[in-house]
């Protein structure tokens, strides 16, 4: 049985990784040379910048991954004030409670609020179709729980707006919470001594450290390969691609697809013309990745914490920032800090695309105010430009999710981020449940 796998992103990586521990012959694809997909460093001077995701969570398959590829001495944990938390309240941060129970005891909402908060072990439950994000929230908690504590995180998780993700897709565990116990409060209770607070880490290179250890691993990772064309014969996929100075074709019984859903669309508008229609529906909005760095004493409110979220009401220019050098050391120079702010997704997709400089000193303008800033002018900024940031789990993405499941009986599987989940734990967790799964069409594959 050969498996070909599209892709080397995160997901495409780790299944290959897990397939080849398993033994299973595959050939990975990628176009450029470039392996991790939207995970990113760079080094610019004396700065470490992420134009993708920030840091990863302690899961049970990362803690293995990082051990099997002797990774532990470059890993990073985040400083202890990392679990800190803001939110923009009236133009000024207030933080986080650190938990639910936590908010309850806290004066971040008024007692009216806390009162309609507790109430929500008496609402009934409810099976809604496309209810979204902000429905169930305003729906179980309140608006005043929706506005400032849960509305927040959907830009900084999924670019998204929560007036249109779907509660069952972008927060499934609530759901399940809702509908097992009949009251998410009540879940949360229930399931409070198994829960484990997962520590957050990156490596000291930065987030590419893990792609690049994966890479080194494979056996059969190609790069600078374009697959072209994907046809079908006598139920075996064949795959022709394009590499410098070459051209080939090759047969595979099983085809993974670890591609984004535009991308992976054109490949499968002839073989799988309603999955490829379905996936061209996937809506994934520009996002604007912008670090700037200041003297740590031009800066009133030294940022201590994890970063800042903004809430759509608070009409802020950005969604949010991490506080990078708080985080983590060595991002910048001693003397220094650096924000990592996001500008546009869903809500404000304009933003993402106004000039470099407009941009920018929107960004500057937005820190100098909430911090303090006395400078005037950064030491440094950087703008990186996703045109197509994080696929949104909204009504849109339910028919691919629903044709994907079914084709793979056809051998066609997908590992990507529009159908495990948006976090690189998340893709990693899919990646090694689906090499298991293909790991038993072995004999099916070999008696056929």
């Amino acid at each position: 049985m050969r498996v070909a796998i599209i892709g080397a992103g995160i997901s495409g990586l780790a299944l290959a990784y897990y397939l080849q521990k398993l033994g299973i012959p595959y050939d990975l694809f990628e176009a450029t040379t470039h392996v991790g997909g939207n995970i990113r460093t760079v080094k610019v001077h004396e700065y470490l910048l992420e134009m993708g995701p920030n840091s990863l969570q302690s899961t049970p398959e990362l803690k293995d991954l990082v051990r099997e590829l002797k990774l532990e001495r470059e890993v990073m944990h985040a400083a202890p004030e990392h679990d800190h938390r803001y939110v923009l309240r009236a133009g000024s941060y207030t933080r986080l409670p650190s938990s639910p129970f936590s908010l309850l005891s806290s004066d971040f909402f008024s007692w009216k609020s806390k009162y309609r908060i507790l109430k929500e072990k008496d609402v009934p439950p409810a099976d809604i179709d496309y209810e979204t994000v902000a429905q169930f929230f305003e729906r179980r908690f309140g608006g005043k729980m929706a506005a400032y504590t849960v509305s927040p995180f959907m830009p900084g998780i999924y670019a998204g707006d929560p007036e249109k993700l779907l509660i069952k897709k972008a927060l499934p565990r609530l759901k399940e919470l809702e509908m097992r116990y009949g009251s998410v409060l009540k879940g949360l209770v229930q399931q409070k001594n198994s829960y484990v607070r997962q520590k957050t880490f990156s490596f000291a290179k930065g987030m590419r450290t893990l792609p690049k250890a994966i890479a080194g691993k494979l056996i059969s990772l190609h790069t600078e390969h374009r697959v072209e064309m994907i046809t079908r014969s006598q139920g075996k996929y064949i795959i022709s691609c394009a590499s410098p100075g070459d051209y080939d074709t090759e047969e595979y019984n099983l085809l993974v697809l670890a591609l984004p859903a535009y991308q992976a669309a054109e490949l499968l508008q002839y073989t799988f013309p309603g999955l490829s229609a379905a996936m061209q529906n996937i809506h994934y909005p520009p996002l604007a990745v912008v670090h700037t760095v200041y003297n740590r004493k031009d800066v009133t409110h030294s940022p201590k914490g994890f970063g800042a979220l903004h809430p759509q009401l608070e009409s802020a220019f950005a969604t949010g920032s991490v506080w990078s050098s708080s985080v983590f050391d060595g991002r910048c120079r001693p003397h220094e800090v650096l924000f990592t702010t996001f500008v546009g997704g869903s809500q404000s997709p304009e933003k993402a695309l106004m000039e470099r400089p407009k941009l920018l000193q929107g960004v500057h303008e937005e820190l100098s105010a909430l911090h303090g800033i006395s400078a005037d002018k950064p030491n440094f900024q950087h703008a990186y430009l996703w045109k197509h940031s994080i696929p949104q789990y909204d009504m849109h993405i339910e028919d691919a999710h629903t044709m994907a499941k079914d084709l793979e009986q056809e051998g066609l599987f997908i590992a990507a981020n529009w159908q495990s989940g948006v976090s690189v734990a998340n893709c990693i967790h899919y990646a090694k449940e689906l090499a298991h799964k293909i790991n038993l069409k072995r004999p099916h594959v070999l008696n056929s």
